[in-house]
């Protein structure tokens, strides 16, 4: 499952507004409250209170300010930030969410932040990321495909349907955010990356099947299509970003990581971006790869678009690269004229060795993005 979450929605308000402040009859100091302000990428500024043993999360929530955030339990990293100012109590996060060396350097987890005194917070996204009120987050679907697709692999389609009214609906999402999905007849839910285009009925998703994974079984065992699945969502920090001068796209997945970033290529496609696209596609087997014709297809439609596929233990009837998908991203990198910005997505050991190489190769850790899955 991603490790980045989120909840998605617009700002409704004056999109030039330098400022949002809310509760503004509570300040620092009266009855004990905190004054809490985000910055946004884009430098404008959402101010609210926070109580006394309360999360920053659940503070803005109160304020009716949605910022980006999921498991509220410190185990994904959707809700990290930079606190530049203040002094606040971290309580117990996951490791893999904030590495010690970050928690050092001021990164923080916001559901997991509580203030001791007012706070400045630097957000990595942009304003328009933060919604003000409240947003759909609960949706019916119903299944319209469950068909295996490599030895490991499951694709999954599912039907988006309008809670009140049951008839199909697009679910309003970002490329590469994710939902999250609930096990039948449990209160289990596992995070699921869409590999569909916004706007669109239908939600595709390629999911790794897993050993006595309690969704992999159900997938093998009880999913039918017309069986209906709840859905939290959309969620996921983990998109496209619009930052400086236009730059080449380098695309880096590792199994079912090639989902988010299918949608993020797709979209792209749609949208007419003419950068140059790089797709890096691995997996450990041959007998583990999907969507080899989708990739051709969407190269053949899409001339900005280049796709290399490499098998870690090759037999001998691949016929293309073997080594890592990282090994890659290095040979590519190598020979590329202009730094590309980079986009990594698939298992923790594969993201932290490609992050790696891409600061060797003189890419500015700005420009290296990354989700990583976690198996459940």
């Amino acid at each position: 499952m991603p490790d980045a979450t989120s909840a998605f929605g617009r700002n409704d308000g004056d999109p030039s507004s330098e400022s949002v402040a809310l509760s503004t009859e509570s300040r620092s100091g009266d009855c004990g409250m905190y004054r809490i302000e985000t910055i946004t990428e884009d430098s404008q500024s959402v101010v609210f209170d926070c109580r006394p043993n309360e999360d920053v999360i659940s503070a803005a929530f109160r304020n009716n300010v949605i910022l980006l955030s999921s498991c509220r339990e410190g185990g994904c990293a959707t809700c990290k930030a930079e606190c530049l100012d203040g002094r606040y109590d971290l309580k117990k996060c996951s490791v893999q969410a904030l590495p010690s060396d970050e928690e050092e350097a001021g990164m923080i987890l916001l559901c997991r932040t509580f203030p001791q005194s007012d706070l400045v917070i630097s957000l990595p996204y942009t304003h328009d990321r933060i919604s003000f009120g409240q947003v759909q987050s609960n949706w019916t679907s119903e299944i319209m495909l469950c068909q295996q697709v490599s030895s490991n692999v499951v694709r999954l389609v599912l039907n988006c349907l309008d809670p009140i009214s049951g008839t199909s609906v697009a679910m309003p999402f970002l490329p590469g955010q994710y939902v999250d999905i609930e096990i039948p007849g449990t209160p289990l839910r596992r995070s699921f990356s869409m590999a569909s285009l916004p706007g669109m009925v239908d939600m595709e998703f390629f999911i790794r099947l897993l050993p006595d994974g309690r969704f992999s079984c159900h997938l093998m065992r009880k999913a039918a299509v017309g069986q209906r699945l709840s859905l939290r969502g959309p969620a996921g920090g983990f998109m496209l970003r619009d930052k400086g001068p236009p730059r080449p796209y380098c695309f880096v997945a590792g199994g079912t990581g090639l989902s988010p970033v299918l949608s993020m290529v797709r979209h792209l496609k749609t949208a007419g971006d003419r950068q140059p696209v790089l797709l890096l596609f691995g997996v450990t087997h041959r007998h583990e790869l999907f969507c080899q014709d989708e990739l051709r297809h969407l190269a053949e439609d899409m001339p900005n678009l280049s796709v290399d596929v490499s098998v870690m233990c090759p037999d001998g009837a691949w016929p293309g690269a073997g080594g890592t998908v990282v090994d890659l991203l290095r040979r590519h990198l190598a020979e590329a004229d202009v730094k590309p910005e980079i986009y990594l997505c698939g298992p923790p050991a594969m993201i932290d060795r490609a992050v790696i190489t891409a600061l060797d190769s003189d890419i500015k850790k700005e420009n290296i993005y990354f989700e990583k899955f976690f198996p459940s």
